[in-house]
């Protein structure tokens, strides 16, 4: 499992850029909804603990293991294989979208997960902002990068149609092409790196 070995990597990144982590979040709420969440590729709990979600699902044992002790009650599954039908109000899926094996089958098994009228939210790093050109550019140098299939929004947008969503809003934040000088402020999407895109059963 590729994060497995990456748990310090990945939870150092959060505690090395604590302002973009907490930017990350505010965007995320901005089009959070109410009600019994998931979040799928929960990793080690950095969005869902201060989100407030308490179930998640995630293929990393290692990873698995920390989001528990951040209070988190998580599943170990993957995107593909996870089953659940009209349980949740929204689906949270924070930059998972790029690492899964298959982004459709991901977003149907949401589909199917949420209640009618229920939300899912998708965040990531949008392939046509000056930033996600940098990652898409540089990825083989990361660990983290290297396996991953960045999207711009239409894409993402086009996925959730194809599985029935609709009632589509959009929040950006990130501007700028590297992590040391970024700017910071929640928009609707335009050119910033950080998306979520909400989309309505």
């Amino acid at each position: 499992m590729l994060f497995d070995n990456l748990v310090n990597e990945y939870e150092d990144w959060f505690d090395r850029y604590p302002e973009i982590y907490e930017e990350e979040i505010k965007t995320i709420k901005a089009l959070l909804p109410k009600g019994k969440g998931l979040e799928v590729g929960v990793g080690t709990g950095r969005f869902a603990a201060p989100l407030g979600i308490k179930k998640g699902i995630e293929p990393s044992k290692a990873m698995a293991e920390v989001a528990r002790k951040r209070g988190i009650e998580v599943i170990q599954t993957t995107a593909e294989e996870m089953d659940f039908k009209e349980e949740f109000d929204f689906i949270l899926i924070v930059t998972t979208i790029c690492f899964v094996n298959d982004p459709l089958k991901t977003i149907q098994n949401c589909y199917k997960a949420l209640k009618n009228g229920g939300y899912l939210l998708v965040a990531f790093v949008d392939l046509n902002s000056p930033l996600g050109k940098f990652y898409e550019k540089n990825k083989e140098k990361s660990k983290f990068y290297k396996f991953a299939k960045f999207f711009t929004k239409n894409d993402i947008i086009n996925l959730m149609k194809k599985t029935g969503f609709k009632d589509f809003e959009c929040k950006e934040n990130l501007y700028g092409e590297n992590l040391e000088d970024l700017k910071f402020g929640i928009n609707k999407c335009n050119g910033g790196a950080f998306k979520v895109i909400r989309g309505k059963k």
